[in-house]
């Protein structure tokens, strides 16, 4: 993708997955037909690369990201097997920019030589960083990705945690019950948080529960308000689906109407995609 002028420095803290195990990035895909080279790519459990963020051409810091890191590197070929030099340094960036932003994402710094650098919030809390790298004579691509570490605030609550914050403030926000990207579908991972909430409910027998769903501000205000009506329906019906009684609890969807941080970085959006109980 971006013809990378500049050397990055990277760290690995694990020796690296050999190549026959590269994996592709679940989020973020190659510029189409594009074909990935995996013994010139790496995957590494855990480790650190230097992003270039700010505005070209001068004014720049650079931001170490930790996590779990790829190197993926791709070649782009014409039918007959000969390598396929037509598509121009833009219109590799643009692809890969706008699959960004309709994920949610932020351009951090582009320009011809240092190349395409953007985030993608995940629905863990977490961020994906990637730096994109062309050599338009060589029909390659280089994606270099960085699936950073989630947010404290992914931390789960235990019941009685929880059961305080109720008594306290009369809700809490939790941040380990996720849901697949764009969807209403509950990821397996939320289970332990949600096991968590049935044994409030059941502790609890007098307690009466809003679940709230909040998400960012990305998007229509419509499309968001729709989705976290169902995301909080789908946590309603789980806990249904396990034995509470269902005039105990009541699903409603806010949208992107009560934010937690400002809809202004990718943390702070992450912080705003959010369940919430509250104590009726």
């Amino acid at each position: 993708m971006l013809s990378f002028l500049a050397a990055l420095f990277i760290t690995a803290f694990t020796a690296p997955v050999p190549a026959q195990d590269v994996t592709e990035h679940p989020l973020i895909r190659p510029y189409p037909g594009s074909v990935l080279d995996k013994g010139r790519s790496e995957q590494l459990n855990f480790g650190e690369y230097e992003f270039r963020t700010g505005t070209p051409p001068r004014n720049y810091t650079t931001q170490t990201v930790r996590g779990e890191y790829r190197s993926l590197r791709y070649f782009l070929y014409h039918a007959n097997g000969s390598v396929n030099r037509d598509v121009s340094q833009v219109e590799y960036f643009e692809n890969f920019k706008k699959a960004a932003i309709e994920r949610g994402g932020t351009v951090k710094w582009e320009d011809q030589h240092y190349g395409l650098v953007f985030t993608i919030p995940r629905d863990d809390g977490g961020i994906t960083w990637c730096r994109v790298q062309t050599s338009v004579s060589a029909g390659r691509t280089t994606l270099d990705i960085i699936d950073e570490q989630p947010l404290v605030t992914t931390l789960e609550f235990t019941p009685a945690e929880m059961m305080a914050a109720l008594d306290a403030d009369g809700s809490i926000a939790l941040y380990g019950i996720l849901f697949d990207f764009d969807r209403s579908t509950l990821q397996q991972s939320s289970n332990k948080q949600l096991q968590d909430v049935l044994t409030l409910l059941a502790t609890n027998p007098e307690l009466r529960l809003e679940i709230q769903g909040h998400t960012d501000s990305d998007g229509s205000a419509d499309y968001n308000l729709q989705l976290s009506e169902r995301r909080a329906e789908s946590v309603r019906q789980y806990l249904i689906l396990f034995g509470v009684d269902s005039g105990r609890l009541r699903a409603k969807g806010y949208g992107e109407t009560m934010p937690v941080a400002p809809n202004d970085s990718d943390e702070n959006k992450a912080k705003n995609r959010r369940v919430e109980l509250v104590r009726l």
